[in-house]
């Protein structure tokens, strides 16, 4: 299970949450990122600041849920990673229903289509896949099997896609906006850098301008530099981009979570620059790195997979694309790896309870059509 913060003056303040005062709404709706909500969303507790658009509903199951299936992405089996996370998820779920869980790690793109096919075929009440690989295979087969309902975790859909198609995805604006805060509030030099994919990449513009505007909270005199890798899976272009930033005094680096985000937090690393990584645990994915963590802002995707198949099994009326943001438990911080500054706590509980009460929320919700990921 993702952890939480757990610092001991943390914990104190976490306690009272609800009683926090909210944090000052300047920076709440400043440099609001560039992409905009394209498609339905929804958060699926009650209390949430985000707003559904227009909603395809599913229809609701006639049956109830006899068989769950879990396809992680290619060879995904570590702790700590997206798959092993959502199977963690799927087994409360199931667990909850009375149904064994099935888990499937396709060695390869083939075996992951015929895993989905096989799925489908089968007759499978519900099927859970991490990530876009997944994406043409589950197109092909839910147009054939209305029975079975799929969930991409970290996957948009498409209006157009099949009614039992349901994309289970974060807000990465919120996610961004933890980061900027941490980092804002532990440098020592006053400047602060990320590592991004490109100018055009939506997932890269909402975690960069929550970064901007978290840590313009934490101090409006922090300087915010993104630089833009222009590759993905790439190691040794993370290593330099982010060598380039330390260069320019950033002391804390936030990077992308893929092999570029890697190779730059590595490099910030050995170049003493303190890290924040997004998504999921890096003192667990990367050890490496565990040094110069300070924190991991996680997406919960056990969070995601049991409760979108908690509500489609309670017959609940469910949108193509399911957000989960921090209202919902869906974004979250790790343990701490490094000091923190005094009263950091008290401010912290302050940023989550504003996050979780909202609105206000940071910035607005993230573009439901991603651009495409650059090439390697």
């Amino acid at each position: 299970m993702s952890r939480i913060p757990r610092s001991p003056s943390t914990v104190a303040a976490l306690v009272g949450l609800a009683a926090a005062a909210l944090v000052s709404s300047c920076s709440f709706f400043s440099n609001p990122p560039a992409p905009t909500p394209t498609g339905p969303f929804i958060t699926p507790t009650v209390g949430s600041s985000a707003s559904p658009t227009a909603v395809r509903p599913t229809p609701a199951p006639t049956n109830a849920v006899a068989s769950i299936v879990l396809i992680s992405a290619v060879g995904e089996s570590s702790d700590g990673t997206p798959s092993k996370l959502a199977w963690q998820g799927v087994q409360d779920a199931a667990g909850q229903l009375g149904v064994t869980p099935t888990l499937v790690t396709p060695a390869s793109m083939a075996d992951l289509t015929a895993a989905v096919k096989k799925a489908a075929d089968e007759g499978t009440t519900v099927v859970v896949t991490v990530g876009p690989q997944a994406a043409p295979a589950v197109l092909d087969a839910a147009a054939g099997h209305a029975a079975t309902q799929f969930f991409e975790l970290d996957q948009t859909i498409a209006v157009s896609a099949p009614s039992n198609v349901h994309g289970l995805i974060f807000d990465e604006a919120e996610a961004g906006y933890l980061a900027g805060f941490v980092a804002g509030s532990v440098t020592a030099t006053g400047t602060i850098g990320m590592v991004g994919f490109t100018k055009t990449d939506a997932r890269t513009a909402n975690y960069a301008d929550g970064y901007r505007n978290g840590a313009a909270e934490a101090n409006p005199a922090v300087v915010v530099t993104v630089a833009y890798a222009n590759r993905t899976n790439d190691t040794a272009t993370g290593r330099a981009v982010a060598g380039g930033l330390v260069k320019a005094k950033a002391d804390v680096v936030l990077a992308m979570p893929d092999l570029t985000g890697t190779g730059a937090m590595r490099e910030a690393c050995a170049r003493n620059a303190s890290v924040v990584a997004l998504d999921t645990d890096a003192g667990l994915t990367l050890p490496d790195v565990k040094p110069c963590l300070v924190v991991s802002v996680l997406k919960r995707y056990d969070v995601a997979a049991r409760e979108a198949i908690l509500r489609y099994a309670a017959r609940d009326t469910l949108p193509a694309t399911i957000m989960f943001d921090v209202a919902a438990g869906g974004i979250t911080l790790s343990d701490f790896g490094k000091p923190v500054p005094a009263g950091f706590d008290d401010r912290l509980a302050g940023v989550l309870a504003a996050l979780r009460n909202g609105p206000p929320r940071p910035t607005p919700a993230p573009s439901a059509t991603p651009e495409p990921t650059p090439s390697a």
